[in-house]
């Protein structure tokens, strides 16, 4: 299965630096704005969101509660040019792994993807086969 990454921000620089990090490995969708990326999530179901706070139309907060409403499960790191310790708690409140400063180092966006998609590797589940259909085991 190869992971999708989705990249929410209304900057087309920011898209552009984040898409092309990883679009060798991934498949990399990306959004200006908070509907666009509602379609996207609902349709490709990407595995990680880098989601803009501040966008035209829906916040990334707006964007943040639609994803819970709609029982979506991605990975969601907020990004934000501001850095206000409310929002970010209220961020995780809400379901988000993590928030992000603006400007932030590409190798700080590449930790994250690798300890996501990795992660989302190594996911229990439960064995439905043998004799004991109750033990969990981890995928690797």
């Amino acid at each position: 299965m190869q992971h999708k990454i989705l990249i929410v921000d209304d900057e087309e620089s920011i898209r552009f630096v984040i898409k092309e990090a990883f679009s060798h490995a991934y498949q990399v969708f990306t959004a200006a704005e908070g509907l666009a990326a509602m379609e996207i999530m609902k349709k490709e179901r990407p595995t990680l969101v880098f989601l803009d706070m501040k966008m035209p139309g829906l916040s990334g907060l707006d964007v943040l509660q639609l994803v819970k409403e709609a029982g979506l499960s991605p990975v969601i790191w907020m990004l934000t040019a501001e850095e206000d310790l409310e929002v970010a708690v209220k961020t995780l409140k809400m379901g988000a792994a993590g928030y992000l400063t603006k400007p932030f180092e590409i190798k700080k966006i590449r930790d994250i993807v690798l300890n996501t998609i990795t992660g989302s590797e190594q996911k229990e589940h439960h064995d439905t086969q043998g004799d004991r259909p109750w033990q969990v085991k981890k995928l690797k």
